[in-house]
């Protein structure tokens, strides 16, 4: 793949605040002398230069940026003769390292991307179309972004809007582009002569570049009819330079009327010699042509007869074979998809339990469930009202839950086993239903996707003979249930 390179890097860097700064401003050390004393500063300006030119600020825009900052503060506390600079340099460094191990990656996941957006390129894209082409690099930003963060089914997903982006702006480009070509063309055709050795083709040429520059007065968004003109001029010129070289050569050569016929019997000759050693030419050229075209006919006919009795063959050989692979791909297919399901949930398991400290709750998977164990709710004693203090709870809950879209809820509540069971029973009924109401009209998930149920003391985790025990089993939880998996 050729090396990307991003005509908008300065509006990045602005966007994201990037580049290096160098503290010129600052008092204290010259660069020599900064240079000299503290050469790990001037390793990593390298560095971070070497970077820019592999596109670090696109590729991994987060962690090139930690790197730039790290280094404007080491370049001001070198400068003030502060060896704590050494301290930011490191910080630095292991910026671009792990700036670079991204970029590798955003490389290996949008390399049509970048591949799409390089033809554009190619094509001058960002002249013919610049707001077109600047939409592209800012949703080319965003995948590499997403990529960074982790985020890389995010990342997968924008890559066919961004290929389909980048060539539509590439085909508009080389449209735009034809008519400039036509007429960069005419203009060499006209100054080595060649309407005066072949006038009738050229006046097509110009007849089709004049309809290209009409179709642009007429609309200059219309940019693909004018495309077609031009790029039918093209062919006519470039017909017509042949066609002067052909001439040109009869001329310089002295060639006599005979010489002429004699050289296009000597063209037609090798061109039909892999079919007719021996072509007729003491037959009139009518049918000359006419028994070539036969015969090449004949040929073209066999071959095909001969290509579809091996497809035939082929198809009946390996139908037991192709049933097996096929099956075969579906499992793997299957497989794969099982695989990346797993990976998902496994993903968003990890995020639902960084949520929650050990005092708030524990977060159980079962299979594609996540279950929520609450036990941080400072529900007052007796009581089932949602205090204020829970709302951080609540709304950890609430982040969990929305990564599941497509689940359906069951919250259920549990207390200890103090008490009678009807009054604990019905109390905690009524704390599962003050948290599944929470869940639907603050978090805006839906009630018909929430099941609220009260166990009493019925479920406990633990033994309930000691006070923490008794605290463990006093808990609310949220059971998240994906039927389909992730």
């Amino acid at each position: 793949m050729n090396k990307v390179n991003f005509p908008l890097i300065a509006m990045i860097a602005v966007t994201l605040g990037l580049g290096i700064s160098g503290c010129a401003s600052n008092k204290g050390l010259s660069d020599q002398q900064l240079s000299q004393q503290y050469p790990e500063v001037a390793r990593l300006q390298r560095q971070l230069e070497a970077g820019r030119s592999n596109e670090l600020a696109i590729l991994s825009p987060q962690r090139y940026q930690n790197a730039n900052s790290a280094y404007d503060e080491a370049v001001k506390l070198a400068r003030d003769g502060n060896t704590k600079a050494n301290q930011q340099v490191k910080a630095g460094l292991a910026a671009l390292a792990r700036a670079d191990e991204n970029a590798a990656t955003a490389r290996d996941l949008l390399e049509e991307v970048l591949e799409a957006r390089q033809k554009a390129r190619d094509a001058n894209a960002e002249q013919t179309s610049p707001e077109a082409f600047a939409r592209a690099e800012r949703n080319l930003l965003a995948l590499t972004r997403s990529i960074e963060e982790g985020r890389i089914d995010r990342a997968k997903a924008g890559r066919a809007e961004a290929i389909r982006a980048y060539s539509n702006i590439e085909l508009t480009a080389l449209k735009t582009n034809a008519v400039d070509q036509a007429k960069a063309s005419l203009a060499r055709a006209k100054n080595r002569d060649v309407g005066d050795v072949a006038p009738k083709t050229m006046r097509l040429a110009e007849e089709e570049y004049q309809l290209a520059l009409n179709t642009l007065d007429a609309d200059r968004r219309d940019t693909a009819k004018a495309g077609v003109h031009a790029q039918r001029a093209l062919w006519h010129i470039q017909r017509a330079m042949q066609i002067a070289d052909i001439i040109t050569h009869f001329r310089t050569s002295d060639f006599e009327e005979e010489d002429k016929v004699l050289w296009y019997q000597e063209q037609l000759a090798e061109v039909v010699a892999p079919v007719e050693k021996n072509v007729s030419f003491n037959q009139p050229n009518k049918r000359v042509v006419k028994d070539l075209r036969t015969q090449l006919s004949k040929v073209l006919d066999e071959k095909e007869s001969v290509q579809m009795a091996l497809e035939q063959t082929r198809t009946s050989g390996l139908k037991t074979v192709r049933e097996k692979e096929l099956a075969l791909q579906a499992a793997q297919e299957q497989s794969e998809i099982e695989k990346r399901r797993n990976q998902a949930i496994a993903a968003k398991f990890d995020y639902v339990q960084s949520l929650f400290s050990a005092s708030e709750a524990e977060v159980y998977r079962q299979t594609n469930n996540i279950l929520i164990r609450a036990h941080g709710f400072a529900f007052k004693s007796g009581d089932s009202e949602i205090d204020s203090v829970n709302f951080g709870l609540l709304n950890k809950i609430v982040k969990a839950v929305e990564q599941f879209p497509d689940s359906r809820l069951v919250v259920s509540g549990h207390t200890d086993n103090r008490g009678s069971d009807d009054i604990n029973l019905n109390l905690s009924m009524q704390r599962a239903e003050n948290v599944a109401t929470f869940l639907n009209q603050v978090g805006r998930i839906e009630l018909q996707r929430i099941d609220a149920t009260g166990y009493g003391k019925q479920r406990p985790v633990v033994s309930n003979d000691t006070d923490a025990g008794r605290a463990a089993n006093r808990r609310v939880e949220v059971l998240i249930v994906n039927k389909d998996g992730v």
